[in-house]
């Protein structure tokens, strides 16, 4: 007789054969992105399979449409894009993400092939629309974690980039690493002051001249007589005068980039002077006023400082407007995530001078160690062909777009740290 401890009776082996077929199996890659979907209210939910295998995804959530790629061998880490600005012209609508395009210099092509789920959203409005942008793209990332992604990156372009670093530090234990192209780093109130400090020194410097613009000394009005057309007479006819000789068009050209850091060249000065023409009243919507004062600011490096102080237009804020712009979103410096941001050595819309006051504003909180900032080149000015001419907003090539994100993954996974100032132009 066999010792009892070994005997199993037929009702112990039925119940555990019982016990193991109930096992039920992991939901799929598909089963999870549409349980998440259901959790998170999404609507209009579209699901189909790609040629290599993954999944496309759309639909709209939170009242935003939204596009991810997954690919087939996901490794549950998931990368954000938040897109840049887009004209509040009328009738202007979001343009709804496609899952089968990139709108990223090949960035979240790159990131689906490596692995990573790539996802980007329209946001509430057109224009400045970083609070909308923050509000869509922290939606999207919970979205990304309820169907399982254990890790994610976010990344932006111009505008997108000031609701990237929104993110990771409105969110710090969201994302492991974050991406920066050409952005509004250190804030919306610092982009305001760029683009008013260039039309108001522009203004006095060229009051009674022939390349005055209308509305002189009123930059906070909208003028119908404002216009793109209008600015680009302007500053071509300047550049012109100077070109063959004219000491005073010389004169203001000169002392303009000096006080505000404009670029010496007419693709600079006709971009960040019409950016208001489009801007403007959409900006004192939006935010209740223009978000920024120049009152008690000391200009300098014109010809006689005192004059221009005198005379240039001071233009007042809300406490309103300032409390919305600095929600929406002026930069505190405090965050856990990998920061790697990436600008032209001059950039018309976006000046580059906005990387050392981002830096600054990261020191002084302490937080050097999670921030690489890296530059590439400008787009060269050709004054013999103003339509090919540099700079150029995100001038940037796929090729280094993709050595910024493989440097962020490397910092991240690694503990890599990219070297600080690097100069990316020339990459493979």
């Amino acid at each position: 007789m066999k010792p009892a401890h070994f005997a199993l009776s037929a009702a112990v082996i039925t119940s555990l054969l019982s016990a193991c077929t109930s096992v039920s199996a992991p939901p799929t890659t598909e089963e999870a992105l549409r349980a998440a979907a259901t959790k998170s209210g999404v609507t209009g939910l579209n699901i189909t399979k790609r040629s290599d295998g993954g999944l496309s995804v759309s639909g709209t959530l939170g009242g935003n449409a939204f596009a991810v790629r997954v690919p087939a061998n996901w490794n549950h880490q998931s990368m954000l894009y938040a897109h840049g600005y887009v004209t509040p012209a009328p009738g202007a609508t979001e343009k709804t993400p496609d899952p089968a395009t990139d709108p990223a210099f090949g960035l979240l092509t790159t990131a689906y092939a490596q692995g990573y789920a790539a996802a980007d959203t329209a946001y509430a409005k057109v224009g400045y629309a970083v609070k909308e942008g923050v509000t869509a793209n922290k939606a999207l990332r919970d979205l990304l974690v309820a169907a399982g992604s254990t890790k994610q990156y976010m990344t932006g372009v111009s505008m997108g980039g000031n609701i990237t670093v929104a993110m990771i530090e409105k969110y710090p234990n969201d994302f492991s690493g974050a991406l920066s192209l050409c952005g509004v780093n250190p804030g919306w109130a610092s982009e305001m002051r760029y683009l008013f400090d260039v039309r108001v020194v522009y203004d006095y410097l060229t009051k009674g001249t022939p390349y005055a613009l209308p509305g002189n000394g009123d930059a906070l009005t909208p003028n119908a007589a404002y216009t793109v057309q209008a600015v680009q007479q302007s500053v071509i006819g300047l550049f012109t005068a100077a070109g063959k000789g004219d000491a005073t068009a010389k004169a203001i050209i000169g002392q303009l980039s000096s006080v505000t850091g404009v670029g010496a060249d007419p693709v600079s000065l006709i971009t960040a002077l019409a950016s208001t023409v489009y801007g403007l009243p959409d900006l004192l919507n939006t935010a209740g006023g223009a978000g920024y004062s120049n009152v008690g600011r000391v200009y300098a490096g014109s010809l006689n400082d005192a004059a221009l102080n005198a005379g240039v237009q001071r233009v007042t804020v809300s406490a309103a407007s300032e409390a919305y712009l600095a929600a929406n979103y002026t930069a505190t410096g405090k965050f856990n995530a990998k920061l790697l941001t990436v600008h032209n050595l001059s950039d018309p819309l976006v000046p580059y001078l906005l990387e050392p006051e981002f830096a600054g504003i990261v020191k002084a909180a302490g937080n050097s160690a999670n921030l690489v900032q890296q530059v590439v080149d400008a787009k060269p000015v050709n004054l013999a062909d103003p339509a090919t001419s540099g700079p150029a907003h995100c001038y940037f090539t796929p090729a280094q777009v993709s050595t910024a994100w493989n440097e962020l993954r490397g910092w991240v996974d690694q503990g890599v740290r990219p070297p600080n100032g690097a100069n990316i132009t020339r990459v493979n």
